[in-house]
C-alpha cells in the first residue's frame, strides 16, 4: 500500500462537482483526443480512475478501458455512472490487472499522490508490467515555474 490519499465517501460524492472545471469540453476533450492516439488499437489502463472522468469518455469512443483505484468510495461512484466498468481496487504503485494494454496514463497530477519517490519508482515498474511491447505510459503533470522560485529555494510553499 503506498501513502496516497483515500477518497473517502464524502469526498467522492463531492469529487464532480468540485473538479466541474476539468469536465469541460475544451479541457478534457483535448485531453481524450491525445489518450484515444496514442491507444490505438489496443487496451487503455488508466492508474487512479477515480469517478471515471477520463477513462467513462474514453470508453465511449469504442476504447476497452480498465481501471485502477486505491478509493472504493470512487469507484462506487464510477459505477453508479458506469456500472458494467472494470476497476480493480488497490493501488497504482503494486495493483496488477488481466492482459496487457497499450496505453497506460495517469492524468491531472494524480503521480503526486504517491509521496515518496520509490512510491513513485513502483508506480513506473507497474505501469511497465501492465504494457504491451511498444506499449505508452502517458503521466500529465503540472510543472511549476522554475523562473518563480526565490533564488536557491527548490519548492515554493503553496496555500
Amino acid at each position: 500500500m503506498t501513502s496516497s490519499d483515500y477518497g473517502d465517501e464524502d469526498s467522492a460524492q463531492r469529487y464532480d462537482a468540485a473538479c466541474a472545471d476539468m469536465f469541460a469540453p475544451e479541457i478534457l476533450g483535448p485531453a481524450v483526443d491525445v489518450l484515444a492516439e496514442y491507444a490505438g488499437a489496443g487496451r487503455a489502463l488508466e492508474f487512479a480512475i477515480g469517478t471515471g472522468r477520463v477513462g467513462i469518455p474514453l470508453r465511449e469512443r469504442g476504447f476497452d478501458v480498465v481501471g485502477i483505484e486505491l478509493s472504493e468510495p470512487m469507484v462506487d461512484a464510477l459505477h453508479r455512472k458506469a456500472p458494467d466498468f472494470h476497476v480493480a481496487v488497490g493501488d497504482m504503485a503494486t495493483t496488477r490487472v488481466d492482459g496487457e494494454f497499450s496505453l497506460v496514463y495517469l492524468v491531472f497530477n494524480t503521480i503526486a499522490n504517491l509521496r515518496t519517490q520509490a512510491e513513485q519508482v513502483e508506480c513506473f515498474r507497474n505501469a511497465a508490467r501492465n504494457l504491451s511491447p511498444g506499449g505508452r505510459f502517458v503521466i500529465e503533470l503540472w510543472v511549476p515555474g522554475i523562473r518563480r522560485f526565490p533564488p536557491g529555494a527548490a519548492a515554493v510553499p503553496s496555500m
